[in-house]
Parts: C-alpha cells; sequence; structure tokens
C-alpha cells in the first residue's frame, strides 16, 4: 500500500548523476557563484546581541500561573518572554503509562479549553487519528467529564473524529476543563502496511498522536470536522502548552517533544518521567530500545541523534546534517527558539520522513546507504520545524504552504553550506518533476486542496511549491526575499497562517505588487515555466 500521509519529499538527491552547473542556469534560476556569508554573518550578530544581553528571564516571571512557568524549561533563555502569549494557547496534562509488550498506551488527559470564536460552541470536538485506517491502530476515550461532570459523546469517520456534548453551549472567551481517560493501540512491525510513525518496529515504538487532540477552531465559527485525508500530512491543530508524565519499563528510553523537567523510579522495573513542551502544535512521543545516541549544540539548542548501531557512521551524520541546517535556517529564517531537538531513525518504509515538534523521523533506508539522500531529507524535516511547527497552517487544505517553504528549504540548505552544484541540481528536480505533470495536462493551482490532488500530490505540492519560492525570489530580489522569510517567521510564529497572509507578508518585504505571480502560480494553472 502506498499512501502519502507522510511528509515524503522529492529527493532529487537520489540521482547519482551530476548535471552541470552552468546547464542549470536557466532565466529562473538563481546564479550562485558565491559562498553565502549569511550564516557566519547571522551567528557572529547573534554572539555580539548576547554578549549585550540584559540577564535572562526566569520562572519567577510567571510565578502566578505555574503551569506556564513550567514551560520555561523547554525555552531558549532569549525566547522565555514568548510565553507571554500563554492565554492563547490551550493546556494539555497528560499522565500516561507505556506497555511496550501490548503496544498499549493507557493514560487520561486534561485540557483547558476555550471558545476562541465569536460564536458559542455547543460541542467541544477532537481527532482521534489513530482510528483512521492509515494508522493500523486504535484510539479510545473510555470516559469523560467536563469542569467534573461526565458528559454524552459522539463519534465520526470510523471514530477518528469524537465530540463531547455541552450542558450550555460554551461562550465566546469561555474556558472549560475537559479530562478524558483514554487507551491507545500501535501495531508492531506493520510500517510497510500502515503509517510508520504509530508502530512498534526496528527498535522504535513510534506513537504519534497518541491521545485526543483538540480540533482546529475556524475564524468564522465552530471546528474543523472535515474528515482525515490520507493525501498530506494528517494534523492540522493549533498551538498549546503540554504537561506530560509517562511511566515506562527502565529498558526503554523515552523520545518526545519538549524537554525532561523530571525523572524517579516508580517500581524497580518502571521510571516516572515529566516533560514539558513550549508552544508546540501537538506532542510527539516515542520510546527506543537497542537504539544509540549522540548529541550536539547549537546556538543553546541541543541535538540528539538516534540511530541504529549498525548505522553509527549515519547517525553521526544524521547529526551533522541537523546541526548544519539548524544554522543555515537560524540564519535564513530567525533563530529555533526552543531547547531540544531529536532526530530518529525508524522503519518508516512508506515515506522518508515525518516532522513533529522537536522531533523528526527518518527511514531506516537512507542510513544504510548513508547518501545524499539522507542529508536532504534530514534537511527538509528540520525545515518543518519553522514551517508547519512554528508557523501552522492547513496541511489538509493548503498543504503548499508548509511542504513548498520546506521543499524550497532543501536549496537554502545547499547554498548554505556552500553545495551550490547540489542546490541546483535540487532545483532542477523540482522542475523535472513539475514539468511531467504540466506535459501530461494535469497542472493545477497550488491552492487545490490535497483531496483533489490523486497522482499528483507530490509533484505540486513539492515541486511546484518549492518552484514557486524560487519564482517569488527571483521577482522581489535577494534582500526582499531574506525580508520575506524573516518578517513571515516573525509574523507567522505560534500563529495559523493562509496563502493571502504570505501574499501580504511578501508584498511589505519587497514594496511591490506580486498579485499577478500569486495569481498565475496559486489561484490558477497559468503557464510558468
Amino acid at each position: 500500500m502506498l499512501f502519502l500521509s507522510s511528509c515524503t519529499p522529492f529527493v532529487a538527491a537520489q540521482r547519482r548523476d551530476s548535471a552541470q552547473t552552468s546547464a542549470l542556469l536557466a532565466p529562473a534560476a538563481l546564479a550562485v557563484a558565491q559562498p553565502s556569508p549569511v550564516v557566519a554573518e547571522y551567528e557572529q550578530a547573534s554572539a555580539d546581541r548576547q554578549a549585550k544581553s540584559t540577564p535572562t528571564p526566569t520562572p519567577d516571571l510567571f510565578a502566578d500561573d505555574p503551569f506556564v512557568a513550567a514551560q520555561v524549561a523547554a525555552m531558549l533563555p532569549a525566547y522565555v518572554t514568548d510565553l507571554k502569549q500563554a492565554a492563547a494557547w490551550e493546556r494539555y496534562t497528560i499522565v500516561a503509562a507505556l506497555n511496550p509488550g501490548e503496544q498499549r498506551v493507557r493514560g487520561t488527559v486534561q485540557i483547558l479549553v476555550t471558545n476562541r470564536t465569536a460564536t458559542p460552541h455547543p460541542r467541544i470536538v477532537f481527532h482521534l487519528y489513530p482510528n483512521h485506517p492509515d494508522f493500523g491502530g486504535r484510539l479510545d476515550v473510555t470516559s469523560a467529564t467536563i469542569n467534573g461532570v461526565p458528559v454524552a459523546s459522539g463519534t465520526a469517520y470510523d471514530d477518528s473524529l469524537f465530540w463531547l456534548e455541552l450542558a450550555r453551549p460554551l461562550l465566546p472567551g469561555a474556558t472549560v476543563e475537559v479530562e478524558m481517560s483514554f487507551v491507545a493501540r500501535t501495531p508492531r512491525n506493520a510500517s510497510a502496511r500502515t503509517f510508520g510513525a504509530f508502530n512498534q518496529e526496528a527498535g522504535l515504538w513510534s506513537m504519534a498522536n497518541f491521545y485526543p487532540i483538540l480540533a482546529r477552531q475556524k475564524t468564522e465559527g465552530g471546528w474543523d470536522e472535515r474528515p482525515i485525508e490520507s493525501r498530506g500530512d494528517f494534523v492540522v491543530s493549533s498551538t498549546a502548552l503540554y504537561d506530560v508524565t509517562i511511566d515506562v519499563p527502565v529498558d526503554w528510553t523515552l523520545v518526545t517533544t519538549g524537554v525532561a523537567v523530571a525523572r524517579e523510579a516508580v517500581t524497580p522495573g518502571v521510571r516516572r518521567e515529566r516533560f514539558v513542551s513550549g508552544p508546540q502544535r501537538e506532542f510527539y512521543l516515542g520510546a527506543t530500545r537497542g537504539l544509540a545516541q549522540v548529541s550536539g549544540e547549537v546556538a543553546g539548542t541541543r541535538i540528539i541523534s538516534h540511530y541504529q548501531p549498525a548505522h553509527a557512521r549515519a547517525g553521526q551524520r544524521a547529526l551533522q546534517v541537523t546541526e548544519q541546517a539548524l544554522r543555515v535556517f537560524n540564519a535564513r529564517y530567525g533563530q529555533y527558539p526552543l531547547a531540544e531537538l531529536e532526530v530518529i531513525e525508524g522503519a518508516m518504509t512508506t515515506f522518508l520522513g515525518m516532522e513533529y515538534p522537536g522531533v523528526v523521523l527518518i527511514d531506516q533506508q537512507l542510513y544504510a546507504r548513508n547518501a545524499r539522500g539522507l542529508e536532504t531529507t534530514v534537511a527538509h524535516e528540520i525545515a518543518h520545524q519553522w514551517w508547519y511547527s512554528l508557523v501552522g497552517n492547513d496541511a489538509q487544505g493548503e498543504a503548499w504552504l508548509d511542504e513548498g517553504m520546506a521543499s524550497y528549504a532543501q536549496i537554502l540548505y545547499y547554498e548554505g553550506i556552500g553545495a551550490f552544484d547540489v542546490a541546483l541540481s535540487e532545483l532542477e528536480g523540482f522542475r523535472d518533476m513539475y514539468r511531467q505533470v504540466r506535459e501530461r495536462g494535469r497542472d493545477v493551482p497550488l491552492a487545490t486542496p490535497p483531496s483533489e490532488l490523486r497522482g499528483i500530490y507530490v509533484p505540486i505540492v513539492y515541486g511546484k511549491g518549492a518552484l514557486f519560492f524560487h519564482a517569488l525570489r527571483a521577482e522581489i530580489g535577494e534582500a526582499a526575499f531574506t525580508r520575506f522569510l524573516q518578517n513571515y517567521y516573525t509574523f507567522g510564529r505560534y500563529r495559523d497562517l493562509v496563502g493571502d497572509d504570505l501574499l501580504q507578508v511578501a508584498e511589505e518585504a519587497c514594496g511591490c505588487d506580486l498579485d499577478r505571480l500569486y495569481r498565475d502560480w496559486v489561484l490558477t494553472a497559468a503557464p510558468v515555466l
């Protein structure tokens, strides 16, 4: 079964032949003759700022809110004040116990839910992603209360949509406390037929989306209750704060979003760990057994690479690529604000890589080959820490926003490390992919939702999406494009953006009208190559 519900970047790097640079410099291509000093300049400026910085904020800043104060540990010191926005985010408290032998997670989740729309909510809606057929597992809510009172519930779409009925509608601005007990079960050794990020195999027990996730509230009112489309990434969720406590057998190592803030023995065979996330769109939970790890640090962010011992050289390389990508993207986009980032080798099988907040999963076949495909895929998934995790969008409706940006990041990454011939090869790979779609008469606007991209999801969302950002760069020039990237990140951090937001930020960056460019690439299928 082949499905693209994961983030599967096109990797021009898989091609062994390297075309001559001159042959790739078509009119739309960027001429990159000299290495860019952008990374060195950024890191020097960052060092200068740190030398002149004021004292680091402490948890005392949030002394009246212990939940938020605990989140400080997940942030880089310069970004602790981002937590002043906490009133805009939901809060999850999860307590769970893992049973690896039965591939089962049993736990409770408390969520403070605020109506952030202008209309009352008659019910509260969640996604139970593991009940989607592609996951091959199960997530059951066994009890539920709102403000301590048991409530009725309902489901739709193979139980992947779940709601709790309210005795009285939740008025705009009002908050309730939801508590649910749940049991999640993953398959084992199932990556060849189901979603490998919810599976136990090859030393990694990956439990992505193991808990009920609040549906996104729509700006016009109500909840996002669409059925989950297999094509593209599953999760559409808004920024929240997580405080998660996990009991795990001592022979397993937890890998999660955020950072560990406490660890203690529960019984001789069980360890308890507590994690806080910082502002994140979801909480990834994984456990490894038998994997090795190596770590490093970039600009205060700790990086950990988990890998199979037989792939030690590739595991070290994954760490080095992550370090390089973090440096390049910090300089290009703006600094990654969180204290930890992890890369895990796993049996993904039907996709190459998948992003989660603070964690990326990379398929073991790329480690076994340890070629350019590993580097490209890691760079792509690290870029998603900006485009999806920090700056959100509707992956089920406007997938090109994050996937196109992360795909173009492959080019920016290779430019940033001085590998300009590889950057041009990546660009030409996207062109080849998109040309084939156009030649078959199947071109569509970038704004086309994934549900309508049967057979052309990757060429349009990844290929055409990346080429749009290259066309934007050529249209507005290098200085304005740099302003666009950094302003888009600053404007969008922790928010949910749409295509019109991107257009507005780009036009402000260049001081020009980009309606024609946006119309030709995003709103119509006009000839663009």
